[in-house]
């Protein structure tokens, strides 16, 4: 009966993602797919020359320790360790650390843009993120043993209104992950987070709509589900308690 019910959902499920609802809705992710094999082509061999460019601008440093979910740990452009356990960001360092002792190691430019992360196992450095700077956006380039990982972040008047970021292997992107924040008065009020995984074209979104309690931090969401197949009961929204403590 259980096995009846698990083929039943696979099959819905093969049949909304060849649909030509979820098509349309990929097409923006897969455009995304495309542009990210195409960086990766671009940057794969680029690691000395930028990493040689941060040693000559880096100006100041700043460590932390924990965080290891989430990606680059305290300074993590993400909102999803407000809605998703586990994704603890950790906790920057006051002095410099023992040496061993940190998770992360930020680098800093003379005008305060992190132009490097280092994460640490211990002695041992596991990968660097190097970056790049355009007008109202930023790259970072995820080097472990190879390219990656990489990430965008899209700012309009100071404030981060989209986040990408896609997990690479040789010449194939397995993940996209993309959170668009919307809003108001200057506080954030609503966050998307979508998900595509273009070898079976999986696609999954939640709206994550905030509030805040008398002190301005935020409190609680309500969580709905956007587009996609339907689930055989609908709970409707779901309001659940915000992870952590944030304006």
């Amino acid at each position: 009966m259980e096995n009846d019910f698990i083929l039943k959902g696979l099959k819905e499920l093969r049949k909304y993602n060849r649909s030509e609802e979820n098509l349309k809705r990929c097409e923006p992710f897969e455009q995304l797919k495309q542009k990210y094999i195409a960086l990766k082509k671009q940057y794969a061999r680029s690691f000395k020359k930028l990493n040689a460019d941060v040693s000559a601008k880096a100006y100041r440093r700043e460590y932390s320790k924990g965080g290891e979910t989430i990606h680059r740990g305290f300074y993590s452009p993400s909102s999803l360790d407000l809605v998703v356990g586990g994704c603890n960001r950790g906790r920057l360092y006051k002095r410099i650390p023992k040496p061993g002792a940190c998770t992360y190691e930020y680098i800093f430019d003379d005008k305060d843009n992190m132009i490097c992360c280092n994460k640490y196992n211990k002695f041992k450095t596991v990968s660097t993120e190097l970056f790049i700077y355009e007008q109202d956006k930023v790259y970072g380039l995820y080097y472990d043993y190879s390219l990656s990982f990489i990430s965008e972040c899209h700012y309009e008047n100071g404030k981060l209104i989209k986040y990408d970021n896609a997990l690479l292997w040789k010449d194939e992107c397995f993940e996209i992950n993309e959170e668009i924040i919307e809003y108001e008065n200057d506080l954030m009020k609503t966050l998307y987070w979508s998900r595509y995984t273009p070898d079976t074209k999986l696609l999954t979104t939640n709206k994550y709509t905030f509030s805040r309690d008398e002190e301005g931090y935020l409190s609680t969401y309500l969580v709905e589900q956007i587009g996609g197949p339907k689930p055989d009961i609908d709970y409707g929204p779901i309001i659940c308690k915000v992870i952590g403590k944030r304006k």
